[in-house]
């Protein structure tokens, strides 16, 4: 199956999980064992919905998780604790993790981790900006999605039109789930999932 810009088109143009929000994906991990990661306590795990999340003002600190296959996809709306590079790294240990974070009012974020270490991350605006142990990884999977890995605006003598012309967050999207090989629907976001709190505030 082919994952395209349609799979991904509601989640990075749409307000479901709000302005900002985070997902990360775990290979291997069981949904608790996950939300564990993340740091939340046992005695706050237990069935939640998306819509109850938000309608019980449970965010920002409180993290769904769902099984896709063989990873494990961990949503935050409002949130960013995954962003966190001990989070995404703690995630990986002894698996993969993938991380993608969307902030209308300040930078986005993609991550990936192997094995309890940051391999490759950077802001979906400025692509050329890549840090980890080995930030050139994901290079041909970043052209595959329409990144272009040497672009940084102010590079070239572009309009503001022009700029906004390159893949954003649905492109770091994209890239999540073709590496995953899962995609995040609207159907999962209806289902109860396993919500955790990682903020002892929640």
């Amino acid at each position: 199956m082919e994952i395209t810009y349609a799979d991904v088109a509601w989640l990075a143009r749409g307000y479901e999980l709000g302005d900002q929000w985070c997902l990360a994906f775990a290979r291997g991990l069981a949904e608790a064992e996950a939300l564990r990661r993340m740091g939340a306590s046992e005695r706050s795990i237990r069935l939640l919905t998306c819509e109850e999340l938000i309608d019980e003002g449970l965010f920002p600190g409180t993290v769904l998780a769902g099984r896709l296959e063989d990873w494990t996809v961990l949503i935050e709306p409002h949130g960013w604790r995954a962003s966190e590079p001990g989070v995404l790294r703690a995630l990986s240990a002894g698996t993969e993790a993938v991380m993608v974070m969307r902030q209308d009012h300040s930078a986005h974020l993609f991550g990936y981790a192997v094995d309890g270490e940051m391999v490759t991350s950077f802001d979906p605006m400025i692509p050329a900006w890549r840090y980890g142990s080995d930030p050139d990884r994901l290079v041909d999977a970043m052209r595959a999605v329409g990144f272009d890995p040497g672009y940084a605006p102010g590079d070239g003598d572009e309009n503001e039109e022009e700029i906004f012309d390159h893949p954003t967050v649905d492109g770091a999207l994209l890239l999540a789930f073709r590496l995953t090989g899962v995609i995040l629907t609207q159907d999962v976001l209806n289902r109860s999932l396993l919500g955790g709190a990682v903020d002892s505030r929640v």
